[in-house]
């Protein structure tokens, strides 16, 4: 990876992000994490996701081809956004999907990867890993086991439902808020050791 590359890829990618959240585009709350992490000297962000609640038309919640997402909000669901829905009839299935927040960072070399990967799963991602090495640099996934799939039917009680799927959305956010804080406890240009505990008995 050549230096005078990544820094173009970076500022590209930060510029993409200043764009999406000037027209509405990126997840309400997500930017003050996208800044911390773009930082770091040697990393940068590429498509993220604060944590989101959907429902989706298909057959399996997995599934991606022949499916649709007819509802989704990255902060709340209330029983009449499921009622709205479930009054609509679907061409397959509704699921009720939440899903816990999920970055891609690429970092300029593996030393920066091993400090980002080690950061993220000492607060809650532990779902994460080095997914693969390109011309913008090492790809790091940092995921929680934050989840939700629910088939939505007639009859459920709505109010336990919404209620349960924002338990789990919070669960999230609240990953989503240490991981800053995890971050912001780094100096930007701070590595990591192997072995070594990079929060700190702050955030433990």
């Amino acid at each position: 990876m050549v230096a005078e590359e990544f820094e173009l890829y970076k500022r590209l990618a930060w510029e993409r992000i200043l764009r999406d959240k000037e027209i509405g585009y990126l997840d309400p709350d997500i930017f003050d994490v996208l800044e911390v992490i773009n930082r770091r000297p040697k990393a940068f962000t590429m498509s993220s996701c604060s944590g989101r609640v959907t429902i989706v038309d298909a057959e399996f919640p997995w599934e991606r081809k022949e499916s649709s997402v007819v509802f989704k909000n990255h902060l709340r669901v209330t029983v009449e956004d499921l009622r709205d829905n479930l009054s609509r009839r679907p061409r397959k299935r509704y699921w009720l999907i939440v899903q816990g927040p999920i970055f891609h960072v690429y970092t300029g070399d593996l030393k920066e990867a091993w400090t980002v990967l080690s950061v993220a799963r000492a607060v809650g991602f532990k779902h994460s890993g080095l997914m693969v090495a390109n011309r913008k640099g090492y790809l790091v996934e940092l995921r929680t086991g934050v989840r939700m799939d629910h088939l939505l039917t007639e009859g459920q009680n709505l109010e336990e439902l919404a209620e349960q799927a924002m338990r789990v959305l919070m669960k999230g956010k609240e990953r989503k808020e240490r991981l800053k804080l995890a971050f912001l406890s780094l100096k930007p240009d701070e590595p990591v050791e192997l072995g070594e505990n990079p929060v700190g008995k702050a955030l433990e």
